[in-house]
């Protein structure tokens, strides 16, 4: 489980990091690198509603980001979270690159972040997958079936509990 724990770790800490990144005492200063030529007076309406619409978004990864290191103390309990974390990799980080790339927004950074994405995905995927076996190979049997809680019983707390098959009565 120590791949798993791992990026775990390393995701959280990516995240929280980005979070910060994204509240208004780190996003005023590069809010004309971030959006090109933007229009709205620095302390108008316009500049004002962008930075606090974007503390939702900090705050979001920063949550995440917590959880994810809270999640790293026992990694297969929350081995559904791992596709949570890569679908939005997927859709809130690459898809919306790719959307800002078409918008016409800077592209050297936001390719920097695709690959980010891509890395977070690719690694995810691997360390789950590593985590799945090495929990296979502790129980003897293939996640899922009966005497082993699979994917489901990890999610809910039950990872090491026995699972009985249902009765004939």
């Amino acid at each position: 489980m120590g791949k798993l724990t791992w990026w775990f770790r390393i995701v959280g800490v990516i995240h929280i990091g980005l979070g910060i990144s994204w509240l208004p005492f780190a996003n005023a200063p590069k809010l004309e690198q971030v959006i090109p030529n933007f229009d709205g007076a620095i302390g108008g309406t316009a500049y004002n509603g962008f930075l606090d619409w974007m503390v939702v978004f900090g705050l979001e990864m920063i949550v995440v980001g917590a959880f994810q290191l809270w999640a790293s103390r026992r990694p297969l309990r929350y081995l559904p979270v791992v596709g949570l974390i890569i679908a939005l990799s997927a859709v809130r980080g690459i898809a919306d690159d790719v959307y800002m790339i078409a918008r016409g927004y800077p592209l050297a950074s936001n390719l920097v972040f695709i690959a980010l994405h891509t890395a977070i995905i690719v690694t995810g995927v691997l360390a789950a997958r590593a985590a799945r076996r090495s929990s296979e190979s502790d129980t003897g049997a293939s996640a899922g079936s009966v005497g082993t809680p699979g994917a489901a019983g990890a999610a809910s707390g039950l990872a090491g509990a026995p699972v009985s098959a249902p009765s004939a009565t």
